[in-house]
């Protein structure tokens, strides 16, 4: 192992932690990209070093400094020396695909008693461990001091996270997303009866300052010289460099000035648009405003680049500068930026009692306001003045810090295309020497010098890799963009568009995506009295009054002026009872009062008394929560409904949870629980007596009809005050609810699903249904829609147990006939080999894939190659999935979990569809803003047609580039092949013969190839999957083998004609074999010269027509009018090259020789028959890949 290398090594305890502290169980978004750091490296500067690099660099005409701008590894090694972190000035940071970047050590005045949580990352970084496999923790003190001998912390900025050296265990540590001590000081204040200000003293700011630093997303920007910099030093440019100063040394002065004002034209292209997408991206990270803070009982008001996490803010309606907590009141915020989702959600205040002490903002996303996001309304909490919060991450460890990271630092999928691209230039380069082997041969034969024939090498390199290669490939992605968005299909990361040419696998959300977005109530199944049985289903007018109370009051609604805002569900249940939400005038600006624990006035902006109302139990706020009041309809007192319900409490839906449940006074003073969720949770709650003995049937009866079913339960809560109940957890509130019925909700399809389902599926695409409803429900809706066959069984994985640690319950394999019956399977095995084998279609919870994965690959692959349905997943397990089907991820343990290898896309519409839009190789997000950072691709029209939009796109343009390659490659084989034999004769080539060439036929050709559109219909067949393979090889050599032998044929027709003359390479008057006149009129024109020439012409047109071939991913040739407009042109313009008598254009310009008409005829016949032999060679070729491909070939496999 090198010297001052130590891996990285976290435990689970905090460094240093503060009194009280309790552990975070955090899966904390912002520790998550640590767990693809392998391990730090330090190294210290060395003058020595540095000045003899500066002599070597000016020794080799700055050669030696481009090459260490290249190669990372040679920088250091010559610049500097290998010494422990502990005294680096450098570090060498490597990630697990063995990337590896140098970052600068920044030094500040140490605090020896920083406070940095570690208990989560132990499960990102415990698999790396020191050469003898034991964690540095064991041999060093965790309780060592932060600082070390020079008195200075040491801190790490790489990729928008920072580090701290911690020399107790020798490594770095990620600064967490939240202090410590953050969750139980947060528990602490929201129990509290009087927020007095920030959760923190001054020295705990002074070391949080340290640690998170300023709170404001800064991308930094570079200058547009110093981009123009890099640019220029790019292996590409110094290639072009290269070659125009060989040109120029042959006297190609022409070509040369117009390919380096291409050249240069394209780097300033190149900067100018990296320079404004940096600009855009910069300006939509940045974000800053005035804040109001509560310090010390007073309301100041700082610049919001000064919160840390701790600070209590003063909300009001605007976008957030960072990650809060709601401790009191309300708000309505507008989640779009982030997720996509349009519908504004309603954010409560955090309550220890019902959420737990273990405060998370990814989990507890009920009571957190995520910076970024813009808050409409805000609402204080019963007799609060003000809606409060606390600031709980800033910066790139807020959620938006972490999205905007995402796009600056993108998941790196498998892309062969540049690495096949390069060893298809190498083959040419091989090629070019086999050739330059001939021709020094010929040249010395002819008296050339030494240096003329290295001269003539190194311009054969410049023409076997086409200099216009990179440039025309950007062509394809560039223009099936531009169609995309014709389509409302917006791209904000064209690698993704080739990427979609690969999919094989694609995943769809359900509610929303496969069905329309929101669903209607079809009536509620009552229960007898005494869990007797379920009556008639019910709706409407005919609704009893107590299922009307029910579904109005049990929800999470709120009011935003005239427009209700929340869960669409809640929604649509509501508006079903006609009744309606009175409007309490929340989110108006009003003063805060503070009031001390004597119940004084404290310091305030307006000091005053607050009126509580009835008290809670002690130390328990009695009025956390905004209450809503809700009215039944007009005409409600005939059923007997009047007066005002008020709900006192509320406890947020949450998909660990499963239901929704309230607190609601009636008109008459009563008090009573409502609830409603999912109906095996609520059979779970409620008192068995209640629960009628065929409710697995009736429940049986409408999920196999696809409709969503929620369990609704009540309880009166007699003698119980309302402040008691603000004291109650929401267990106690639970206890003896009685189950009282089932609501029935139809969500029908989508009018398209069906089609574009049957459409992918007859593209051989498998299609796949991931969502967070019932198993049962799922599995319905996927056989209307047709991705599960009507007449097979189903296998459903779940776990014995729904509730508590999936590791505590066993696997619970079933299966279902295509009527829903139950069918009796004698073992597991027989389960698991039914699905193996295709006899049995897959339905898997979310709870039973965790189980799977413990299981091993053995129970888990078979699921994952034939399950259809994922239900009851949650955003984390749509996540995992996405991986394990595509190229696999880092497990908790650090261990790499191999994936499938499916190219895999998914298609959903809201908030818990994130991260699986980005652990897809391709997500495509249905929302109505024109862009969204949620997903790669977004497309405005909510259908799931846009996936055969963006796969038939994405077909098109990686083939687009396969033949945009293939043509540019064979473009240089003709061009070098003809060179080469105007070498062996002792000529060359003129100068505007290669401006010809180049840029009038080639560069135009390959520009325009892009506009052929996608096929109509997805094919079954599917693109080559890599640029490697046989498919694009054979039919490139077959060209090659074509080409060289017409233009062969040619010359041999040439020199049977009984007026032809040999080239003289020796004519009087003139060197030829000098490199200034070596491209003289005298030594270019020729009946050689003319012959190849033309014949090379037709051969780049004969190329453009053979490989443009239309289907199955493109529509015909004849379609794109561009490519017929330029190759009408070309052919035009060879004809009259070839038919014309000589004239200044022909002479003086191609450099062309007079040839007698009969000759003409005998060219253009050849032509003709050029044509017909390749595009009979290519086919072929195509129809020699297809009997060939699978077989396996010396070993390997033909792809």
């Amino acid at each position: 192992m090198p010297a001052g290398f130590q891996p990285l090594e976290l435990e689970s305890s905090s460094l240093l932690p503060k009194a009280g502290s309790a552990p975070r169980s955090c899966e904390a978004e912002g520790l998550q990209h640590d767990k693809d750091i392998a391990g730090f490296q330090g190294y210290r500067s060395s003058l020595p070093r540095q000045l003899l690099f500066a002599l070597l660099c000016v020794a080799t005409g700055g050669a030696l400094f481009v090459a260490s701008r290249w190669f990372l590894r040679l920088r250091i090694a010559l610049t500097l020396a290998p010494c422990p972190l502990a005294q680096a000035d450098w570090v060498v940071v490597t990630l697990a695909d063995k990337q590896q970047d140098l970052v600068r050590v920044q030094r500040s005045a140490s605090f020896n008693s920083i406070n940095i949580q570690a208990s989560a990352s132990v499960h990102a970084h415990a698999h790396v461990l020191c050469e003898d496999e034991s964690p540095l923790a064991g041999r060093l003190p965790d309780t060592a001091p932060l600082k070390g001998g020079d008195g200075y912390d040491r801190l790490l900025e790489y990729r928008c996270g920072r580090y701290l050296f911690h020399h107790g265990q020798g490594t770095f540590l990620p600064v967490p997303p939240l202090p410590a001590d953050f969750p139980t000081s947060l528990a602490a204040v929201a129990g509290s009866r009087n927020i007095k200000g920030q959760l923190m003293d001054d020295f705990d700011r002074g070391e949080r300052r340290v640690l998170y630093g300023a709170n404001e997303l800064v991308i930094p920007v570079k200058s547009p010289l110093a981009l123009m910099g890099e640019e220029m030093i790019h292996p590409f440019f110094i290639f072009q460099y290269a070659s125009v100063t060989i040109w120029c040394l042959q006297a190609y002065y022409s070509y040369s000035l117009i390919i380096m004002g291409m050249t240069l034209f394209s780097i300033i292209t190149n900067v100018a648009s990296a320079y404004r997408y940096r600009r855009r991206l910069a300006a939509l990270a940045h974000y800053t405003c005035e804040v109001q803070v509560l310090q010390n009982g007073r309301i100041t008001t700082v610049d919001s680049t000064e919160l840390l996490p701790g600070d209590v803010v003063v909300l009001h309606p605007g976008v957030l500068p960072g990650d809060v907590t709601l401790v009191r009141g309300e708000a309505i915020v507008d989640e779009n930026m982030l997720t996509g989702e349009a519908v504004p959600v309603r954010k409560v205040s955090y309550s220890p009692a019902v959420d737990g002490l273990s405060y998370d903002p990814d989990v507890h996303k009920g009571c957190t306001l995520y910076g970024g996001t813009c808050v409409a309304q805000v609402r204080p909490g019963g007799s609060e003045r003000q809606a409060l919060g606390v600031v709980c991450r800033t910066a790139f460890w807020t959620a938006k810090g972490q999205l905007m990271k995402s796009i600056l630092f993108p998941r790196q999928h498998r892309q062969t295309f540049v690495g096949d691209a390069l060893r298809f230039i190498a083959v040419m380069l091989l090629l070019g020497f086999a050739f330059y082997i001939w021709d020094v041969v010929a040249l010395a034969s002819y008296g050339a010098k030494a240096g003329f024939i290295i001269l003539k090498y190194m311009d054969l390199i410049t023409i076997a890799v086409p200099p216009a290669l990179p440039a025309c490939l950007t062509v394809a992605t560039a223009i099936a963009v531009a169609r995309l968005q014709t389509h409302d299909i917006f791209v904000s990361n064209p690698s993704a568009v080739a990427l979609a040419g690969h999919l094989n696998v694609l995943c769809f959300d359900k509610t929303g995506t496969l069905t329309e977005p929101g669903l209607d109530l079809q009536g509620v199944v009552p229960v007898l009295p005494g869990g007797a049985g379920f009556g008639a289903m019910c709706g409407g007018a005919e609704l009893p009054v107590s299922y009307q109370e029910l579904l109005a009051t049990c929800h999470g609604l709120a009011q935003l002026g005239r427009e209700l805002v929340g869960d669409p569900l809640d929604q649509r249940l509501f508006e079903a009872t006609g009744w309606r939400m009175l409007d309490d005038g929340g989110g108006q600006a009003v003063e805060v009062v503070t009031m001390a624990e004597d119940g004084e006035a404290g310091g305030g902006t307006t000091p005053g008394t607050s009126p509580r109302g009835t008290p809670g139990t002690p130390g328990v706020l009695a009025t956390a929560h905004v209450r809503t009041r809700v009215q039944p309809p007009p005409g409600g007192a005939a059923l007997g409904m009047s007066g005002t319900y008020l709900i006192v409490r509320r406890f947020e839906f949450s998909a660990e949870k499963q239901r929704n449940v309230v607190v609601v006074r009636k008109p008459d003073g009563s008090l009573h629980v409502m609830a409603k969720g999912s109906p095996e949770m609520m059979r779970k709650l409620a008192a068995p007596g209640s629960v009628p003995a065929d409710f697995d049937a009736e429940l049986g009866q409408y999920t196999r009809e696809g409709l969503r079913v929620l369990g609704l339960a009540t309880r009166l809560l007699a003698g119980v005050s309302e402040g008691e109940v603000q004291g109650m957890s929401q267990e106690a509130l639970e206890a003896g609810l009685l189950f009282c019925g089932l609501a029935v909700m139809v969500n029908p399809l989508r009018g398209d699903t069906t089609a574009v389902i049957a459409q992918l599926q007859d593209a051989d695409i498998r299609t796949v249904m991931v969502t967070g409803d019932h198993a049962r429900t799922a599995v319905s809706v996927a056989h209307k829609c047709g991705m599960l066959c009507q007449n097979q069984p189903v296998a459903f994985a779940d776990t014995a147990v729904a509730e508590g640690r999936v590791e505590d319950s066993d696997l619970a394999l079933s299966a279902a006939g295509p009527d829903g019956s139950d069918l009796a399977l004698s073992s597991e095995e027989q389960v698991v080999g039914g699905v193996a084998a295709g006899s049995l279609a897959a339905a898997v919870t979310g709870r039973g894939f965790e189980k799977l994965q413990q299981l091993g690959e053995s129970k888990l692959e078979p699921f994952l190659s034939r399950a259809g349905v994922w239900a009851r997943m949650s955003p984390d397990d749509k996540r995992t999935l996405m991986e394990l089907l595509g190229d696999g991820s880092l497990g908790e343990d650090g261990a790499e979990v191999a994936g499938q290898g499916h190219h895999v896309g998914f298609c959903g519409d809201g908030a818990n569809d994130v991260g699986a839009l980005k652990a897809a190789h391709v997500g495509v997000s249905l929302c109505e803003a024109e862009a969204s950072v949620a997903a790669p691709l977004t497309s405005k029209r909510q259908t799931i047609a846009c996936m055969v939009t963006v796969i038939a796109e994405g077909r098109c343009s990686l083939i687009t580039s396969y033949i945009i390659f293939k043509f540019i490659i064979v473009y240089a084989f003709i061009q070098t092949f003809g060179v080469a034999i105007m070498y062996s004769y002792g000529g060359s080539v003129g100068n505007w013969q290669y401006l010809l060439q180049d840029l009038l036929y080639t560069t135009v050709l390959a520009s325009v190839m892009g506009f052929t559109h996608p096929a109509k219909r997805l094919s079954k067949t599917r693109p080559p999957a890599r640029l490697m393979s046989l498919g694009i090889w054979l039919p490139v050599i077959l060209q090659f083998t074509t080409c060289a032998l017409f233009q062969l044929a040619a010359l041999l027709v040439l020199t049977r004609q009984p007026w032809y003359q040999r080239f003289d390479p020796h004519p009087e008057g003139t060197n030829c074999f000098d490199r200034t006149q070596a491209n003289s009129a005298v030594c270019s024109q020729s009946y050689e010269n003319t012959t190849i020439f033309l014949v090379s012409l037709g051969q780049f047109l004969i190329a453009a027509f053979v490989f443009n071939k239309g289907p199955p991913f493109r529509r015909p040739i004849y379609t794109n009018l561009w490519l017929l407009l330029a190759m009408s042109f070309q052919t035009a313009l060879l004809g009259f090259l070839i038919l014309a008598p000589s004239t200044p254009v022909t002479h003086d310009f191609a450099g062309l020789v007079p040839l007698p008409m009969e000759f003409r005829s005998k060219l253009c016949l050849l032509l003709f028959i050029n044509l017909a032999v390749s595009w009979l060679a290519d086919g072929f070729g195509s129809w020699l890949f297809e009997r060939l491909k699978g077989r396996r070939m010396c070993g390997v496999a033909v792809a």
